[in-house]
C-alpha cells in the first residue's frame, strides 16, 4: 500500500497536476471569442417597445456603447417570445446613440493611414484629449508635426478644425499638413469644407453598419442631433439623442470656427498645393481681420516654407505678436534672418511650453545648434533628452557635445543607450562603429579600441571595423599588431568584394612608417587604380617614396600622373561649364586637400628633382583650385620668378652736370597718402602703359662743376615736370616737391638706373604701404623694366587692399598685364600657365 493512502479509498492514478489557471475562478475555461455580430435585445419602457444594444460593439477604432431604436405602431399586449428576430424587419426610430474611442486605439488605427505624410513609413502618432478637442502629434525621424483639433458638432455631422499647427523639418506649411492628416484619417467619411474636415451623416453611417450586421433593419435618424461631445482621461465620447438641443460650444471651438470662416478659402488653396494663391487669400483675410494671430502665423509659415522670404514673414509675425513669443515659427524666422540669440530664446520658450515631448526635444536640438558656448549647448541637449530619450539624433548630438567637454563617461553612457535602443545586429554594429570612430578622432584610443572590439562582436568580418581597430592600436603605439590587422582587413575586403583602395593606402603608410619597407609600400599604393577618390593621394605617396629611395624617374612618373589626373578633371569641368567656372568644381569640398597634394608634389619636383617647370605646373593647377591661398601664391611667384629669363636693364643716360644742394639745405620728396593700406611684401605683375621719353633739362648758361651723383640721395631728390624744358637747375631747390601726375622722377633726369629706382620706391612703399602715389610710380617703373610678374603681384595686392576708387584705377592695368603674361606663356609653350592667366583674366571680365 502506498504510503499515506487512506484505507477504503482507491489510489489516484498518476497524471499531470492541475494548473494554477484551472484553479482560478471560472475553472480555467477559455474566454469566449468575441462575436463579430452585435448583440441586440428587446426592451419595454413607458408603453413602448424598443430594440437596444445588449453589449458594446466595436466598429473599427470606435465602440458603440449605447443604441436605442423605438418601434412605433405596436399595440399591447404583444407576444415577445420570438425575441428580436420577430421584429427585425420593422423600421424603428433611433432615439439615443453613444460612441466612444480610446486615444491609444484611435492612434494605432490611424497611424498606418498617415504613411508617407512626413516620411517613407508610418509616423509615430499620438492622439490625446484636450479641452474641447484633441491634440494630434506625429513624428518621423527628425521631422515632427503637432496641432490642436477643435470639435464642433452640428446636427448630425462633426466638424474637425485644426489650429495652432507647428512643426520642425516640414516641407509644407504645417496647417496644410494638419488638414491633410485629418483628411487621411477620415478617409471617405470626411470632406474639406472651408478649412474644416466635416464628417457628414456620422449617425447614419454608424447605425447602418451596426444594425444590419445584427440582422435588423436600419432605423430612421431624422431629428437625432449630437448632444454631448467630451474628451477626458484618454477617452473621447459623443452622444446623440432625438430632439436634443445643440451643445454649447467652448472658446476653442468658437475661435476655430471664426478663423475657418475668415481663412477657409486660403486653407483650401494651401491644402491643394497652390501656395501663391493661398498667400493672396491669407492677405485678403488679414485685411478683414488685421493682426489676427492665427492667420498671421499661417501666412508666415507659408512664406518660410517657400523660402527667401524670412524678412517679410518676420514682419507679418511681429505685427501680431513678439517674435520670441511666436514659438517654433518665431525661432525659425529669427534664425533665418541671422538673429541666433533671439532664435535660441524663442526655441527655448517654445520647447518649455510644448506638450508634445518629441517636438519639444527637437526644438531643444535646434536651439543647441545655435548656441556658441559648449555648456549652453549641452544644457539644451540635456533638456531635450529628458523630454524624448528615444530620439537618436538628439542622443548623438549630446554624445558629441560630451566628447567636446571631455565627459568620457557621459559619452560612453550615450553610446551604450544608443546601442541598446538599436534593433538587430547590423544597427548595433553601426552604433558601436560610429562611436568608436568619434573617440578615435578625438584621440581617446583606449575607449575607441573597446568600442571597435564591441562592433566586431556583431560583425566579425567587417574590414572597416578591423581597420579602425588597427588605427586605434597604431595610435596607442602597437604598430606591429596594427600592421597585422590592416593586412587582415585587406584580405577580408578582397574576400567580400568590397572596395579596398582606402585599405591599400593605410597599409602602404603602415609599411613605410612602421616597417620602413618603402618598396612594399610603393607596391601597395601603385595597386590603387586611377579614377577612384584615393588615386590622387596614392600617386603623391608613390612619388614621395620613390624620391626618398632615389628613384627620381619613378617619382617623376607618379607626380606626372597626379598632375594629369587633376588636369583631366578640370578640363572635363571646363568643357561642361566653361573655363571661368572650372575652378575647383570637380572636387567639391575636397579642392583644398587636392591643392595641398599638388603643392607637396611641386615641392618634391623642386627640391628633389630640381625641375622648376614641373613644379610651376603643379603650383598652377593648385592655384586653379585655391586661387586665394597665400602659401600657394607665394610659391608660384617664387618659382615663376626663378624660371623667368632676366630682363636686361635699360641703359642709363649719362649723368649731366649737376649742382649739389647746399649742405645745410635738406631736399625731401613728398607723395600724398590719402589712405592707409597694406600690401603683401612679395611683388606681383601687370601690363605696362606707354611711357613718354624723359625730358632732358637744359644746361645752365654757366654750369658749375658737377660732382657724380650719389645713389644714396635718390630719396631726397625733387621731381621735375616732364613737359617743362626750361627748368633751371641752378635755381634754389625747394625743400619738398610733390610727385604729381605728369611728372617724372628727378633721378631719371639725372640718368639714375630704373632698377635702383624700383628698389628705392619699393622701400618707400614698405615704409608707408598706404601710399597710392608711390605704388603707381613703382608700377610704372616695373612696367618699363618688363618685370610683369612683380607688376602683377603689386597690382593684385592694391586691388585686394584698396577701396573702390583704387580698384577702378588698378583694374585696367592688371587686365593688360594678365593678357600679356598669357600671350607670352602661350608663345613659349607653357600652356598650363597660360590657362591660369586666362582664367584669372576671365574672372576679372565676368
Amino acid at each position: 500500500m502506498a504510503a499515506g493512502q487512506r484505507r477504503g479509498r482507491p489510489a489516484r492514478a498518476l497524471g499531470l497536476a492541475p494548473s494554477i489557471r484551472a484553479l482560478a475562478p471560472g475553472g480555467g475555461a477559455a474566454p469566449r471569442p468575441p462575436d463579430d455580430r452585435p448583440v441586440l435585445r428587446l426592451a419595454v419602457s413607458k408603453g413602448a417597445l424598443a430594440i437596444e444594444l445588449g453589449e458594446p460593439f466595436a466598429l473599427g477604432p470606435l465602440r458603440v456603447t449605447e443604441l436605442v431604436v423605438r418601434l412605433a405602431g405596436i399595440r399591447f399586449p404583444v407576444d415577445l417570445s420570438g425575441g428580436v428576430a420577430r421584429f427585425r424587419h420593422r423600421r424603428g426610430q433611433l432615439v439615443r446613440l453613444s460612441v466612444e474611442a480610446q486615444g491609444t486605439e484611435l492612434a494605432g488605427w490611424a497611424a498606418p493611414r498617415l504613411r508617407g505624410l512626413l516620411g517613407d513609413g508610418a509616423p509615430q502618432l499620438i492622439i490625446a484629449p484636450i479641452e474641447d478637442g484633441a491634440l494630434v502629434a506625429l513624428r518621423s525621424g527628425e521631422t515632427a508635426l503637432a496641432f490642436d483639433v477643435a470639435v464642433a458638432p452640428g446636427e448630425r455631422a462633426l466638424r474637425l478644425l485644426p489650429e495652432r499647427a507647428r512643426g520642425i523639418g516640414l516641407a509644407a506649411p504645417p496647417h496644410a499638413l494638419a488638414l491633410q492628416a485629418l483628411s487621411m484619417m477620415a478617409g471617405a467619411h470626411g470632406r474639406l469644407v472651408e478649412g474644416a474636415i466635416v464628417l457628414d451623416a456620422a449617425v447614419e453611417r454608424i447605425v447602418r453598419l451596426l444594425l444590419p450586421a445584427a440582422g435588423a433593419r436600419a432605423p430612421a435618424v431624422e431629428g437625432v442631433q449630437w448632444a454631448v461631445v467630451t474628451a477626458e482621461a484618454g477617452r473621447f465620447r459623443a452622444e446623440g439623442a432625438l430632439g436634443a438641443a445643440p451643445p454649447a460650444l467652448g472658446d476653442r471651438a468658437l475661435r476655430a470656427l471664426e478663423a475657418a470662416e475668415l481663412a477657409g478659402a486660403a486653407d483650401e488653396l494651401a491644402f491643394a498645393g497652390g501656395l501663391d494663391e493661398a498667400r493672396r487669400a491669407y492677405l485678403a483675410a488679414l485685411e478683414r481681420a488685421p493682426r489676427h494671430p492665427e492667420i498671421s502665423s499661417r501666412l508666415a509659415w507659408l512664406d518660410l516654407v517657400i523660402g527667401e522670404r524670412a524678412e517679410g514673414a518676420l514682419s507679418t509675425v511681429v505685427d501680431a505678436m513678439p517674435a520670441v513669443d511666436a514659438g517654433l515659427l518665431g525661432g525659425a524666422l529669427l534664425e533665418a534672418v541671422g538673429d541666433h540669440d533671439g532664435a535660441f530664446s524663442a526655441l527655448a520658450r517654445a520647447a518649455h511650453a510644448e506638450p508634445y515631448g518629441p517636438l519639444a526635444a527637437l526644438a531643444w536640438l535646434r536651439a543647441a545648434a545655435l548656441a556658441d558656448a559648449v555648456d549652453v549647448r549641452l544644457d539644451a541637449l540635456n533638456l531635450g533628452v529628458a523630454r524624448a530619450p528615444g530620439i537618436e539624433a538628439l542622443r548623438w548630438a549630446r554624445f558629441h557635445a560630451r566628447l567636446d567637454v571631455a565627459d568620457v563617461r557621459g559619452a560612453l553612457a550615450d553610446a551604450e543607450h544608443l546601442e541598446a535602443s538599436a534593433r538587430g545586429p547590423e544597427a548595433r554594429h553601426a552604433v558601436s562603429r560610429r562611436a568608436a570612430e568619434a573617440f578615435l578622432a578625438r584621440g581617446d584610443v583606449a575607449d575607441a579600441r573597446v568600442l571597435f572590439e564591441r562592433a566586431l562582436r556583431y560583425a566579425p568580418e567587417s574590414p572597416d571595423v578591423v581597420a579602425g581597430l588597427a588605427r586605434s592600436l597604431r595610435a596607442a603605439g602597437e604598430g606591429r599588431r596594427a600592421l597585422d590587422l590592416l593586412a587582415r582587413a585587406r584580405a577580408l575586403a578582397a574576400r567580400s568584394g568590397a572596395p579596398a583602395c582606402a585599405l591599400d593606402l593605410e597599409l602602404g603608410r603602415g609599411l613605410a612608417e612602421i616597417a620602413g619597407d618603402l618598396p612594399a609600400a610603393i607596391a601597395r599604393v601603385r595597386s590603387v587604380p586611377p579614377g577612384v577618390p584615393e588615386a590622387l593621394e596614392a600617386r603623391l605617396l608613390e612619388g614621395r617614396w620613390c624620391a626618398a629611395l632615389g628613384d627620381l624617374g619613378g617619382a617623376s612618373v607618379a607626380l606626372g600622373r597626379l598632375r594629369d589626373a587633376v588636369e583631366l578633371a578640370l578640363q572635363g569641368r571646363a568643357d561642361d561649364a566653361g573655363p571661368a567656372r572650372a575652378r575647383g568644381a570637380p572636387f567639391g569640398d575636397g579642392a583644398a586637400a587636392v591643392a595641398a597634394l599638388l603643392a607637396e608634389a611641386a615641392e618634391i619636383e623642386e627640391r628633389t628633382r630640381g625641375d622648376l617647370l614641373a613644379a610651376q605646373r603643379q603650383l598652377g593647377l593648385a592655384l586653379r583650385l585655391r586661387p586665394r591661398d597665400p602659401g600657394i601664391t607665394a610659391a608660384f611667384r617664387r618659382v615663376s620668378g626663378e624660371i623667368a629669363p632676366p630682363v636686361a636693364p635699360a641703359p642709363a643716360a649719362p649723368p649731366g652736370p649737376v649742382q649739389r644742394p647746399r649742405a645745410e639745405q635738406r631736399i625731401e620728396v613728398h607723395v600724398a597718402a590719402p589712405r592707409r593700406r597694406t600690401i603683401p611684401p612679395e611683388p606681383v605683375v601687370i601690363a605696362p602703359a606707354p611711357n613718354k621719353p624723359p625730358p632732358v633739362p637744359r644746361a645752365p648758361a654757366s654750369p658749375p662743376k658737377a660732382a657724380p651723383i650719389d645713389p644714396g640721395t635718390i630719396d631726397e631728390m625733387p621731381t621735375l615736370d616732364g613737359t617743362d624744358t626750361s627748368t633751371d637747375l641752378t635755381a634754389p631747390i625747394p625743400s619738398s616737391v610733390t610727385l604729381a601726375e605728369g611728372q617724372v622722377p628727378l633721378a631719371r633726369v639725372f640718368g639714375v638706373d630704373d632698377e635702383l629706382l624700383a628698389e628705392r620706391l619699393a622701400d618707400r612703399l614698405r615704409a608707408d604701404p598706404a601710399d597710392q602715389g608711390v605704388a603707381m610710380a613703382l608700377a610704372d617703373v616695373l612696367d618699363r623694366l618688363g618685370r610683369d610678374l612683380d607688376l602683377l603681384a603689386l597690382l593684385s595686392a592694391r586691388m585686394e587692399e584698396g577701396d573702390d576708387a583704387v580698384r577702378l584705377e588698378v583694374a585696367p592695368r592688371r587686365r593688360d598685364v594678365l593678357a600679356r603674361l598669357a600671350a607670352r606663356a602661350r608663345a613659349e609653350g607653357r600652356d598650363s600657365e597660360a590657362e591660369l592667366y586666362e582664367m584669372l583674366l576671365q574672372s576679372e571680365l565676368a
